[in-house]
């Protein structure tokens, strides 16, 4: 196998997965292959979730392995399964085709192992991972899984970034209104950069976070979820905000006393800005995030879903009455 087949190898698996599957995870590894003369991996992937709790990645990986007589380095493609591995215990295998630099031998690989994932913020994570990884040269035994050439363990170094490449979701129709989700609030945001009520950098941000919120919709609600299974009213708000880097409190009566005071008037309020509600009269119990156009993104008891305070009927009325405020993140 030629130098030039070793390097389409490497560009297919990293233009497939960004053209073709929308893979939302971009992550990089550094590890060691404990043979008898350890050998050092760097790799590159892109990964999506699959179905359920799996994900699959497909990614580079290159496989430093030279010493004084020999030179058995290789690089090539890999495609993993593997539960969730964002945070906390997962288990993984894979398999791979590689060539090597020195005499194009082609070389098959498989391997099964656990890792653990550590969030840090809420589009990075790390993690650790030990593999078992066998190779067989020349395929002559990758499939009866026999015959390898080596087999041993590897432990490697992951960092991984979320949401960079996915590519947004089809807009869906504002039922009661004429405009579609990417058009909703663009005109108040227009005017928030020019009358001042927002800085032009504030008015990018707030576009960015209702859009974010928006990508939730039709989320199950799930009390405490702040993720994919599912969100409460203030998980949705933590996690809109969150994914461009501002860290807000987790429960809405905190939520509510963050940032600025706004007007209670529709007139006053701005993209991201976070409503407050009262559905007892006890103080705050609920949240939503203002998203323009007399709407706002929340997440009730049926899901992520839009409410408006000027549509009439009877939702509209039922959330005009529990009002209560509203806040300004954004400087």
């Amino acid at each position: 196998m030629s130098r030039t087949i070793v390097c389409a190898i490497a560009a297919l698996a990293v233009i497939v997965p960004n053209t073709v599957l929308a893979q939302r995870a971009v992550e990089a590894l550094y590890g060691r292959w404990l043979t008898e003369g350890p050998a050092n991996l760097y790799g590159f992937s892109l990964t999506d979730k699959l179905v359920g709790p799996l994900h699959y990645g497909i990614g580079f990986v290159h496989v430093d392995d030279r010493d004084l007589l020999t030179d058995r380095s290789q690089a090539g493609g890999e495609f993993t399964l593997s539960t969730n591995r964002r945070s906390g215990l997962y288990a993984l295998v894979g398999v791979g085709i590689a060539g090597r630099y020195a005499d194009g031998q082609v070389a098959g690989s498989w391997s099964a192992g656990v890792g653990y994932g550590l969030r840090l913020l809420s589009r990075f994570s790390v993690a650790i991972e030990g593999r078992y990884r066998a190779e067989d040269e020349g395929l002559r035994g990758f499939w009866r899984l026999r015959q390898t050439d080596r087999r041993a363990l590897t432990l490697s170094a992951h960092v991984r970034f979320y949401g960079g490449l996915r590519a947004a979701r089809p807009a869906a129709p504002v039922v009661g209104a004429s405009a579609p989700l990417e058009a909703v609030g663009l005109a108040d945001v227009t005017a928030s950069a020019s009358d001042g009520v927002l800085s032009e950098a504030s008015a990018r941000t707030a576009v960015s976070v209702v859009e974010t919120a928006l990508s939730a919709m039709g989320t199950p609600y799930r009390w405490g979820g702040g993720g994919e299974k599912g969100f409460d009213c203030s998980g949705l708000i933590q996690y809109a905000y969150g994914e461009h880097g501002i860290i807000l409190p987790r429960v809405s009566r905190d939520q509510a006393r963050t940032g600025m005071v706004v007007p209670r008037q529709v007139a006053a309020l701005r993209p991201g800005d976070i409503l407050t509600f009262s559905e007892s009269g006890s103080g705050v119990s609920h949240v939503g995030l203002y998203v323009g156009e007399g709407q706002f993104i929340h997440s009730a008891s049926t899901g992520v879903k839009l409410s408006s305070l000027t549509v009439g009927g009877p939702d509209t009325q039922w959330w005009r009455d529990r009002w209560v405020g509203a806040r300004r993140v954004l400087p």
